[in-house]
C-alpha cells in the first residue's frame, strides 16, 4: 500500500493535527499513514512525541530511518542553499511534498483529487486545523481513542464531568506571553464575555478549567459558582485532552489543543465558543470552525 508520511512536530495539539490531516489524506487516497519523528531527535525544543498514547498513531509504522535522514538532509540543503537540489532529491526518491504557505487560509492542495493518482510517497509538512482536511468523524474518533483507561483523580474527574452539564474552559498563557511570532494570549475580558454568553445558553453548568497557569485562573474565575480546576497532568497532556473531550460544551482558546478538544467533544449538540480574531489581524476562516460554533470577540493581554 502507498504511504502518506506525516512529519510530527510541536506540542500535543499540533501533533494531533499533523496526524489527523495525514489520516484524512490516507482515507481519501487509499493510503497508509507513516510517521516521521526526526524533529524530536534533531531539534531539541523541549517537545516530546506524545501520540503513542492514542490508538491510531500507536499502530502507525515509523518512516524508514535511512529515507528520513536522506530527506532531512535534502530539505536542509534546499532551505539554505538550493531549492532545485531539494526538488531533484524528491524526484529521485519519488516523494511529493505537501506543504502550504497558507496557514490561516484553506489550501486545496491537501484535498486535491489528483493525490489519488500519484504513485509517489506523499510527505506532509506543517498544516493548520481546517475541517475539510480531516477524515470522517468515526475514523478520527477511533484514531484518537486513548489506549489506557484513566486512573486516580483523572478517573474521578471524568465521572464528574460526564455526569454534569460540563463546560471546558481552556486558557493558554505561559508561552503565549513570551513568544513574538503573532501568538498572543487572550485576556480575562475574552473569557468573561464567553462565560456570560455560555451562561445565557445553558443551565446549571459545571465549569472545568484547563490551563498552564491555574493560579491566574483561580484568581480570575473566582466568581464562578460551580468550577473545578484540572491540575496534576502537566507531563500528561493527553489526560487533560481526555477530560476536555468529555465535556459537553467548550470555551476554547486560540490554541490547537482546545480546538482539538472541541472538535472531538462527546456531544455533537454541544455549544462551542471561540475567539475571533484567532490572533491579531487573523480572522477565523469558515473552514476552521463548525457552522454551529459561536464566535466571541477577542481581547488580548497585550492591550490590557
Amino acid at each position: 500500500m502507498k504511504n502518506v508520511v506525516a512529519r510530527i512536530t510541536g506540542g500535543l495539539g499540533n501533533q494531533l493535527i499533523n496526524y489527523a490531516v495525514a489520516l484524512g489524506i490516507a482515507e481519501r487516497t487509499g493510503r497508509k499513514v507513516v510517521l516521521d519523528l526526526t524533529d524530536f531527535v534533531i531539534f531539541h525544543g523541549g517537545r516530546k512525541y506524545q501520540l503513542g498514547h492514542f490508538a491510531g498513531p500507536s499502530r502507525a509504522r515509523h518512516w524508514n530511518y535511512f529515507r528520513s535522514a536522506c530527506f532531512l538532509f535534502a530539505w536542509i540543503i534546499g532551505k539554505r542553499l538550493s531549492a532545485r537540489f531539494f526538488a531533484r532529491c524528491c524526484s529521485v526518491m519519488r516523494i511529493r511534498v505537501l506543504q502550504s504557505d497558507k496557514i490561516i487560509d484553506f489550501d486545496p492542495c491537501f484535498v486535491d483529487d489528483g493525490l489519488k493518482r500519484t504513485n509517489d510517497v506523499l510527505y506532509l509538512i506543517g498544516v493548520y486545523g481546517h475541517l475539510p482536511y480531516l477524515p470522517s468523524d468515526a475514523t478520527l474518533r477511533e484514531a484518537f481513542r486513548l489506549n489506557a483507561e484513566p486512573t486516580g483523580q483523572n478517573r474521578l474527574m471524568l465521572e464528574k464531568i460526564c455526569g454534569a452539564n460540563s463546560v471546558s474552559i481552556h486558557v493558554r498563557r505561559s508561552d503565549y506571553l513570551q513568544i513574538s511570532n503573532g501568538c498572543v494570549a487572550l485576556s480575562a475580558k475574552y473569557y468573561r464575555s464567553a462565560i456570560a454568553a455560555m451562561s445565557q445558553r445553558i443551565s446549571e453548568p459545571l465549569w472545568v478549567v484547563f490551563s498552564d497557569d491555574i493560579p491566574w485562573c483561580r484568581a480570575e474565575f473566582a466568581f464562578l459558582d460551580n468550577a473545578v480546576f484540572v491540575e496534576g497532568n502537566g507531563d500528561q497532556p493527553w489526560e487533560d485532552l481526555r477530560l476536555m473531550m468529555a465535556c459537553r460544551h467548550h470555551i476554547i482558546a486560540n490554541s490547537s489543543f482546545s480546538w482539538c478538544g472541541a472538535v472531538l467533544g462527546r456531544d455533537p449538540k454541544g455549544i462551542t465558543l471561540y475567539p475571533d480574531p484567532w490572533f491579531p489581524g487573523a480572522n477565523v476562516r469558515p473552514t476552521t470552525v463548525r457552522s454551529e460554533w459561536i464566535s466571541v470577540p477577542s481581547f488580548w493581554v497585550k492591550d490590557e
